[in-house]
This record gives structure tokens, sequence and C-alpha cells, in this order.
């Protein structure tokens, strides 16, 4: 029976008196695609915010899971783009490898591979201000896979892309689960995630 690589148990998070996450229970599994479904202000970011270690469960608990052996590691897509205006593409690919541990001896293959898996390497010397929204957010995804995760936590990352970018974006993820990394993905559009994820959580 295949484990699963994210357990969440009766996940609870209040700011004052107001309950943004009231007893999440997800588990999610490699090589899957799992949306976490819920219109503006239900508390997705919050889940993402607190399984990335940036706030504390009041309640509950979350557990990684382990593949041969070793415990999984983990990427995250924040909502608002984390990458640098003033550097190029592979400037900031250098970064966040740098950052999250990558060898210097693969770093340069990771890069390579992440430019054309991202669709920007004829872009890798351009100033990333000078990018559209969708091809920011697919430098973000880029940036945050350069270590091999096998958990990658998404919040919303086709909000306000166009069309083109959505679907390479999505083209992109499918090639992660082919892989075997299991993608929690927060969306409050639901044809997004009916037709887009292996399964769905409703917040």
């Amino acid at each position: 029976m295949q484990q699963p690589v994210l357990t969440i148990q009766n996940a609870c998070k209040s700011y004052g008196t107001t309950k943004a996450l009231r007893g999440i229970t997800l588990q999610l599994y490699s090589g899957e695609l799992l949306g976490f479904l819920g219109p503006n202000g239900a508390g997705k970011t919050t889940l993402i915010r607190c399984l990335s270690s940036r706030s504390i469960l009041d309640e509950g608990s979350f557990e990684f899971g382990r593949i041969n052996e070793r415990k999984v590691t983990m990427g995250v897509v924040p909502q608002n783009l984390a990458i640098y205006d003033d550097m190029t593409t592979q400037q900031n690919l250098w970064a966040f490898g740098k950052l999250h541990g990558v060898p210097r001896s693969e770093l340069s293959n990771r890069i390579a591979f992440a430019l054309k898996w991202s669709n920007l390497s004829e872009r890798r010397n351009h100033l990333v201000k000078s990018f559209s929204g969708g091809m920011k957010r697919r430098l973000n995804i880029a940036c945050s896979v350069l270590h091999e995760p096998g958990i990658l936590l998404l919040d919303e990352p086709t909000v306000g892309v166009d069309p083109q970018s959505r679907e390479r974006i999505y083209e992109m993820l499918c090639e992660l689960r082919g892989q075997g990394t299991g993608i929690l993905l927060t969306t409050h559009q639901l044809d997004e995630a009916q037709f887009r994820c292996d399964r769905i959580a409703i917040v």
C-alpha cells in the first residue's frame, strides 16, 4: 500500500476570533496533484504558511513521509512572487539553487534543465522585471524545484496569468508528477480543480 508523502491531521488555526482553518485532514501521495479548493479567505494560504513553517498550527499536526527511507523535502511557490526582478533568469536560478543547498557540481545541469522545462531558455540573460506575469510565475516554480523536492506546495499558481502560460504551468506540473513529486495546489477555481487535479479537498 502506498504511503503518503504528507499527512495532515485536524489542522486548526485562528487569528483572534477568526478561524482560518477548521480541522483540515488530508493525505498527499507521491505523483499526485491534489487540489485544495475554496473561496478567497477560506484558509488556503494559511495552510501553506503552516506547512512551510511560516506560521504555527493552534491544533492538529502534519507529518512528511519518506521515500527510500529518506524524509521527503519540500518546495514552496507562494501566491506573491518570490523572485528577484533586478536579476536575470539564470541569476535567479543560481541564487535559489544555492539557497536550497544544491551541490555546485550539479547546479549547472539543473539550471539548464529548469530553463528548458519552464520554456525560458531564450530569456536566460534577460532581467526578470521585463517579464510578463506568466513568465515570472513559471520562473518562480522552476526556482522552487531545483533541489528536486518530493513535495511541492503551490498557492494559487495561475491567478492573473494568461491562458498560454496557464497551460504551460500545468504541463510543467504534469512532468513533475511523472517524476513522483506530490503536489498540493490551492485554488478558488472549481473548473480548474475538477479538470486538472487528481483529487480535490474542499476547505
